[in-house]
């Protein structure tokens, strides 16, 4: 007899990888595709929209301090342009200085002409100033009148002349102060080719510049200012009040002297980067903060937040000039702040898409999870648990399912003509050969129906198969719950065997066992016939363990896995032996000496004598099977010989 190699068992790795499941990998997959492409875009329009706030602050900021420049520097150019007239006119010999009225009368045309000016006058090398002024009060302001050289002259007058004969060339000059004001003054050498034989000087008063302040902050809705370098007031709409002096806020007081909480605060700026610098032509952007505030906010965020926009120009005074304006920061917090409701609403919004992706992942893999869990209950051959898939609206998921309700439904007319229990333990056995023909030590049952020819007489063929199907489902139940294999049916008998191909430990036990099961259940299914007028049965079941031959046996088109041997006869012979032991029995258990020798206390054994079996020439021991897990004198007699 050969036998084959022992199986081995499939071995699982120890450390599995670690396995997503598809909820998430679709949920994650949705979700990140959502997270990149709204997302992202969201955060571009955002950052655009930012950009796009703090360059239009730079644009406007530019355009602010360009339309001042350009309104002072067209204020201040008509005066240089007057001076320059009247140099011109002494160079071609239209009037002398000495010709007091000739030069009254071009000094008088150039100042009419030059409304931005409030005095003209030209002054000579020892000093000696005469010109004409536009008058502001009297009878007839803004008419213009010859004034006459001053005996004594103002140190800091004295000074700026002096100045003045040192440079050559037009001029801005320092600042003159006299009874009507504050002024800034421009010069230009008068010459007929020799040395200059004096100046000519034009006087700007600086409550004019404080008017081109007061028309841009009305023009651009902020606060306009020019600052002589950085620390005193020039001009600001402040100034341009005529009552501002008699209050006693003057051009050239110093920022904290000024009155102005902005301009006071304006030394300690904190110059900002928001904005393009490209855009802003020696722009500076600042902000100037007049309260307390925390310093991890914005600088547009509060109401004690100002936004400074100044630039420096040179050429009209010893030191830079500062021009700009300031204005609340709130007005761009405004539209920022609409920006960021923007922004969070796209966040809400995506936030919600990624939501729906994530429950549309979920819907979608609920099918795929369906149909893993129902393809474990396929490799486990648990059909009786497996429910049709529901259809699906996802055409992939549909076929899929028509798909495996096809399988079940073959799979179920399949289990039918095979030993279910059987393949269920095929598959769960994960076992390389286990299906291979090798020779094990089983303990193999017959069962058979007494005198069921004559009982099937009495029957129609429907209701004498409707007796077998009732009948053969009381012993495979009874064969199943012990671990048992439903071998074949042999007309009204059946075969079973226990310990292949699942290595059950005490199978002898579990046979014996499985046998009082269906003694149990036949009493009380014929009581049940008796009641309902039905046919009770007879039964007699043999039991041997033995060596057999166990695998796959049969053509290549057709394999039945069984076992083989004597074990196999033997089994049969004692089943037919029950009719002499028990004649009378309902179900008479026979059992062989070795299968007897594998029981313990818990089974009741009763000796029945040594008897010839037939085809075999020596006689054999046999049992009769009393009560199962009761102690009994037999029971324990029995023990100790096995022992």
């Amino acid at each position: 007899m050969s036998t084959s190699t022992q199986p081995v068992r499939l071995q699982r790795p120890a450390d599995r990888r670690r396995r997503i499941p598809v909820s998430v990998i679709m949920a994650l997959s949705f979700g990140t595709l959502i997270l990149l492409s709204v997302g992202g875009v969201l955060a571009l329009t955002v950052g655009a929209n930012l950009r796009n706030t703090f360059d239009l602050l730079g644009a406007q900021s530019t355009l602010l301090v360009d339309a001042m420049e350009d309104s002072l520097r067209s204020e201040m150019e008509r005066t240089e342009s007057a001076v320059d007239g009247v140099a011109q006119l002494y160079a071609q010999g239209q009037f002398r200085i000495d010709n007091e009225d000739a030069m009254a009368a071009a000094l008088a045309g150039a100042l009419s002409a030059t409304k931005q000016a409030t005095a003209m006058l030209i002054c000579t090398p020892d000093m000696v100033c005469r010109g004409v002024a536009r008058q502001t009060g009297g009878d007839a302001p803004g008419s213009i009148r010859r004034f006459q050289p001053e005996p004594e002259k103002a140190p800091q007058v004295l000074a700026a002349l002096e100045q003045r004969r040192q440079v050559n060339g037009r001029r801005w000059g320092a600042f003159v102060a006299n009874e009507h004001g504050l002024f800034a003054q421009v010069s230009v050498p008068l010459s007929n080719g020799a040395a200059p034989q004096g100046w000519v000087i034009a006087a700007v008063e600086l409550h004019k510049l404080s008017e081109i302040t007061q028309q841009l902050s009305k023009r651009f809705g902020t606060h306009a200012f020019i600052l002589d370098g950085d620390d005193r007031v020039l001009a600001d709409e402040r100034l341009a009040d005529p009552a501002s002096m008699k209050n006693g806020i003057t051009p050239l007081m110093p920022l904290a002297t000024f009155g102005d909480p902005v301009l006071a605060a304006y030394p300690a700026r904190k110059v900002g980067d928001q904005f393009d610098s490209g855009r802003a032509r020696d722009v500076e952007l600042a902000e100037v903060d007049i309260g307390d505030r925390n310093e991890a906010s914005d600088w547009w965020d509060g109401e004690d937040s100002y936004v400074a926009i100044t630039r420096k120009i040179d050429g009209y005074g010893e030191q830079p000039w500062t021009i700009g304006a300031y204005f609340k920061g709130s007005q761009i917090g405004d539209e920022v702040e609409r920006i960021i409701g923007s922004a969070m609403l796209g966040l809400a919004a995506m936030a919600a898409a990624i939501i729906v992706a994530v429950l549309l992942g979920r819907r979608l893999s609920r099918p795929i999870q369906a149909i893993a869990g129902q393809a474990t209950r396929v490799a486990d051959f648990d059909l009786d648990g497996l429910a049709p898939l529901p259809r699906s609206r996802v055409l992939e998921l549909d076929d899929q399912a028509s798909a495996f309700n096809a399988m079940l439904i073959g799979l179920r007319a399949f289990s039918t003509y095979i030993p279910r229990s059987l393949v269920a333990k095929l598959v769960r056995s994960g076992e390389i050969g286990v299906v291979e023909s090798r020779e094990a030590i089983v303990t193999v049952m017959f069962t058979d129906i007494a005198d069921f020819t004559a009982l099937s007489e009495r029957m129609g063929a429907a209701e004498a198969a409707k007796l077998l199907n009732r009948h053969f489902a009381i012993l495979c139940r009874a064969v199943d719950q012990q671990g048992g294999t439903v071998d074949k049916f042999l007309g009204d008998g059946m075969m079973a065997f226990f310990g292949a191909p699942d290595h059950l430990k005490g199978h002898a036990a579990a046979a014996v066992r499985a046998a009082a099961v269906i003694r149990d259940e036949l009493e009380e299914d014929n009581r049940l016939a008796a009641a309902e007028g039905r046919q009770a049965v007879r039964v007699r079941i043999g039991i041997h363990t033995g060596p057999v031959i166990v695998g796959n046996i049969g053509a290549s088109d057709r394999v039945n896995y069984t076992i083989i041997g004597d074990t196999v006869n033997v089994s049969q012979r004692l089943q037919e032996l029950g009719k002499v032991l028990a004649p009378e029995a309902e179900t008479a258990i026979a059992i062989s000496a070795e299968t007897a020798s594998r029981l313990d206390e818990r089974f009741e054994t009763i000796p029945s004598g040594t008897h010839r079996l037939r085809g075999r020439g020596e006689a054999m021991e046999v049992f009769l099977v009393g009560e199962v897990n009761s102690f009994g004198p037999a029971a324990g007699a029995h023990a100790a010989t096995a022992a």
